[in-house]
């Protein structure tokens, strides 16, 4: 379930935040309580169930979740003053206030991704990808900086997410570092340590070779690869 509101775009199966089309790292508890506030709108959740929910059976001060919630605005643009995502309900709790559209399921959606490295293209096919420099790893990138065992991409049910392997020097998308399992799209671009790589759709309508009997034939006799000619 994809649910937008203001600037942002809250996918609940990815558990993945978007502001301004560029994912949003939360920390758990953060993201916990965003969940929390936005399946119950627009109820009121109270201090203390959100005490019970994001730290159950451990004693907090009331600080704690006042602290989470600023941090929580600070990330969705919001303001205690000017509220217009996160209510605040005095001595009472929280509401999520902002208006929120169902957006399309992005796993409903079929895309086919390559990423794009130093001239080379490697598709990305349903099931895991180890992106790292060890030469047993489906995506072999090749990098000082980059750890042997990197990133995991995952394609499954037509979504595409990537997963930082506590890597010594972190995997970034579009800029960000993540630390969280993040939906990757066509047209973003990735980072493990500093070697970029780009996200984009492989058409299925793509040319392929169509190659002249005579000139394969003739090209085996002397040896070399035949030349052939793209065909719609």
């Amino acid at each position: 379930m994809r649910l937008k509101y203001s600037d942002c775009v809250l996918d609940l199966d990815a558990r993945q935040l978007e502001r301004a089309n560029k994912a949003v790292p939360l920390e758990p508890k953060m993201y916990e309580l965003l969940e929390v506030l936005i399946r119950r709108r627009p109820a009121v959740v109270t201090n203390n169930q959100l005490d019970e929910l994001l730290w159950p059976n451990v004693y907090v001060a009331r600080t704690s979740l006042t602290r989470l919630v600023s941090e929580l605005r600070a990330v969705l643009g919001d303001t205690p003053r000017d509220s217009c995502i996160i209510r605040t309900v005095y001595k009472v709790g929280y509401a999520f206030c902002a208006e929120v559209t169902d957006l399309p399921s992005v796993r409903s959606l079929p895309i086919t991704i390559e990423l794009l490295w130093a001239k080379q293209a490697f598709p990305l096919a349903d099931g895991e990808h180890i992106a790292g420099r060890d030469a047993e790893c489906s995506l072999v990138i090749e990098g000082t900086t980059v750890s042997r065992r990197h990133a995991r991409i995952t394609i499954a049910d037509g979504a595409a997410t990537i997963e930082d392997l506590d890597s010594t020097n972190g995997t970034n998308v579009n800029g960000t570092r993540i630390s969280a399992p993040t939906r990757l799209a066509p047209g973003d671009e990735l980072a493990l340590g500093s070697e970029v790589l780009r996200a984009r759709l492989r058409s299925s309508s793509a040319l392929t070779v169509k190659v002249d009997p005579d000139s394969e034939a003739s090209a085996k006799s002397a040896g070399r690869s035949p030349k052939g000619e793209l065909k719609p």
